[in-house]
């Protein structure tokens, strides 16, 4: 490796002032994060239909269908509708494309109409000319992107009437989803209720089963339900409950004694569950709402997804108190920066000129990650600092690198888990002692790697980082191979 001499400690000190000026500037930024802005209520523009099918017959639905969908959408959410004949106006100006309008045009209408969200679409004929398909798209103009499109087929009968109110049913729903990910992904949801999840079985099989069924209602939920949902096993651990009383609660549920179960944990203070029945391939489940058991809902086991997330929907309405709303508001559908920052401990193995040369890595790792302007320019800043043990013929390496570069985080399962893969490029510098001397050094390195993030609250979590970089050095180059653990913050 290139290099000249320099003191070890006055390397070493320049990279701890380095790691500390990185962790306060992320944490100054985290800070100003924090500040809440006020927040107006979401602006919706429900737009006329366009009447494709040509037929003077069906010109109600073009009417008909905004205001199923704004009655729906009024029973669930808070939120201010955009003036029709202002919104019609300003969506003159622009052509559809095969019942559509192109995203430049929708972000032009949005704007001149001072709307957050539009809902357009259109309906036709089928190719036989004896079904009407309606098909509706919501349109993010804060985040630039479709956030849901809705279908569906009706025959031309009284049955149109039903299509329509699914049509607003599954807009709505489309919006809550959106609406919920968004929140838990800046980390602003609020756990407003507890939703204990309870299986009931006769036999061993029933029960894993049933057990199985709750981690399906767990994901699904997550579209559905504002709340915090935990299983029966989840509750015993969480609200340290006795082995007696855990043994009373699993012997109601085994032998099916729906009240004893909905009065135990009531005695815990949970007015909320889902009773979950698993009996002859079939899924049964009875909502309890404030202390009441409302209408079961039931689906096969081996039902098809989307079937099963309409069940469980169903349900979740069960348990949303009549009345309850959501607001919708403007930040929500804002492409807003979605930062990380990693804290944590690492480990690794650093190779030399080609060999195998330098001893097990040590040290602390230290990234920051945000989301601005565009939703793929998410900058990077990875600080790692390095002590690496002795082998011969190096007694040891003190050190650190300093990297930016680009990366981007994919959110899933409700936004409780995510991936942030990256690329960055900077400086490695450190001290290297072998037999001979101290030699400094202070060369350009680029790296990639790959973080897994879980998020055990809305703010906090914690990661796995792998994290593999190429020491530049027309002498010796360098890789090295680091993983780390880390403690995580959202804001």
């Amino acid at each position: 490796m290139s290099c000249c001499i320099k003191a070890a400690n006055g390397c070493a000190f320049f990279m701890v002032r380095l790691f500390c000026l990185f962790v306060m500037s992320a944490t100054a930024l985290a800070a100003a994060k924090e500040s809440p802005a006020a927040s107006d209520l979401a602006r919706v523009a429900i737009m006329q239909f366009e009447n494709d099918s040509k037929s003077a017959n069906y010109e109600w639905v073009e009417k008909s269908l905004p205001d199923a969908i704004n009655d729906s959408m009024k029973a669930r959410f808070e939120f201010i509708r955009q003036d029709e004949n202002k919104v019609a106006a300003v969506a003159g100006k622009y052509k559809l494309v095969n019942g559509e309008y192109l995203q430049a045009d929708a972000d032009k209408i949005a704007r001149e109409s001072q709307s957050d969200i539009l809902i357009f679409g259109n309906f036709r004929l089928n190719d036989t000319g004896d079904k009407l398909v309606l098909r509706a798209v919501i349109y993010n103009a804060q985040g630039k992107k479709v956030i849901g499109i809705v279908e569906d087929t009706t025959s031309l009968d009284s049955k149109i009437f039903k299509a329509i109110d699914r049509m607003a049913a599954g807009i709505v729903e489309r919006i809550y989803a959106f609406a919920l990910a968004a929140e838990r992904e800046k980390g602003k949801v609020n756990e407003l209720k507890i939703l204990v999840l309870v299986p009931t079985y006769a036999t061993a099989d029933e029960e894993k089963a049933a057990i199985r069924e709750l981690e399906v209602l767990k994901d699904e939920l997550s579209d559905t339900y504002l709340g915090r949902y935990l299983t029966i096993y989840e509750f015993y651990k969480e609200y340290k409950v006795t082995k007696e009383e855990q043994e009373k609660a699993t012997g109601y549920a085994r032998n099916r004694e729906r009240d004893r179960i909905i009065n135990w944990l009531e005695g815990y203070g949970v007015k909320n569950a889902f009773i979950v029945l698993v009996n002859d391939k079939k899924v049964s489940i009875t909502p309890v709402s404030q202390g009441k058991p409302a209408t079961q809902v039931t689906y096969a086991v081996n039902a098809k997804p989307e079937e099963k997330k309409q069940s469980i929907a169903k349900a979740s309405k069960e348990v949303t108190p009549k009345g309850e709303k959501v607001e919708l508001k403007k930040e929500t559908f804002k492409q807003d920066s979605v930062n990380l920052l990693h804290i944590g401990l690492l480990g690794g193995k650093g190779i030399l000129d080609a060999g195998d040369n330098l001893g097990v890595l040590t040290g602390v790792s230290a990234q920051f990650g945000m989301r601005v302007w565009k939703p793929w320019l998410q900058p990077q800043i990875r600080f790692e600092g390095y002590y690496i043990l002795k082998k011969e013929p190096v007694n040891f390496l003190a050190g650190g690198s300093l990297a930016a570069g680009l990366g981007y985080t994919f959110y899933f399962s409700g936004s409780r888990m995510a991936l942030t893969p990256y690329a960055l490029g900077g400086v490695f510098a450190g001290v290297i002692r072998n037999t001979a001397a101290d030699i400094s050094f202070y060369l350009p390195t680029i790296g990639a790697g790959v973080a897994y993030t879980i998020f055990l609250a809305p703010k906090w979590g914690i990661s796995i980082n792998s994290y593999t970089q190429y020491v530049i050095d027309k002498t010796a180059p360098g890789l090295f191979f680091t993983g780390s653990v880390a403690w995580v913050y959202r804001f």
